[in-house]
């Protein structure tokens, strides 16, 4: 159950929980505040902010307003489409018996490379089951944690890491990287794991994009 009942929202405030839960499913990605107001047909963000500060105080979201894409409803997604009315959708990501989906390739600045959805990485579908996806690593980045070019990364959706946890991290230049991400004050850092590599530095308000959170890796002997 909702902290709040959902039956006592303002009609807005249902409007914008139903739009983060649809948007979510249809994209993979949680939606930004001008990407809800231009859903909702709105020409100004800040009366979306103001719905998802009062979200926020009520215990129905989850948004750090210096990371971006970091919204999201604090249930799980079959109650919340339930108490909202919302057709129950297939989740993005998931992927049959025989694996999960390969999404691409992740380097240190470079860019994710889609590749084919049918492609599968045959490995435990307990991943499968909470929506994790697998990404080749090209690179030797991270080699100081023992991740070398050629394995893969397990990568659960979560937009909102803590720190310290290893991240596939989306820059505001396009380019993609593997990186331990940590929170400081006014700007984010992107820590990578060999001597001959210097950490990324994000400001606090430019965009920064956290795709998932490395929960395992895999490696072909």
């Amino acid at each position: 159950m909702f902290p709040v009942s959902t039956d006592d929202l303002p009609t807005r405030q249902k409007d914008v929980l139903r739009l983060i839960v649809e948007l979510t499913e249809e994209n993979g990605y949680p939606p930004t505040l001008a990407e809800l107001a231009k859903a909702l047909g709105l020409k100004n963000r800040m009366t979306v902010h103001q719905h998802v500060v009062a979200l926020k105080k009520k215990g129905l979201v989850q948004w750090e307003p210096g990371l971006n894409r970091s919204l999201r409803v604090l249930e799980n997604t079959q109650t919340t489409a339930s108490a909202l009315g919302i057709r129950e959708k297939t989740k993005l990501g998931l992927a049959n018996n025989k694996g999960i989906p390969m999404l691409g390739a992740i380097a240190a600045g470079q860019p994710i490379d889609v590749i084919a959805a049918e492609d599968q990485l045959e490995i435990d579908k307990k991943y499968a089951e909470t929506g994790c996806y697998a990404l080749k690593v090209k690179g030797e980045s991270m080699r100081e944690e023992g991740i070398y070019d050629g394995d893969y990364v397990i990568v659960k959706p979560e937009p909102s890491p803590r720190n310290g946890e290893l991240v596939v991290a989306l820059l505001g230049n396009g380019s993609a990287t593997l990186k331990r991400f940590h929170k400081e004050k006014g700007q984010f850092r992107l820590q990578p794991a060999n001597r001959n590599y210097e950490p990324i530095f994000v400001p606090g308000n430019e965009d920064l994009q956290i795709q998932g959170v490395v929960v395992a890796l895999y490696r072909k002997l």
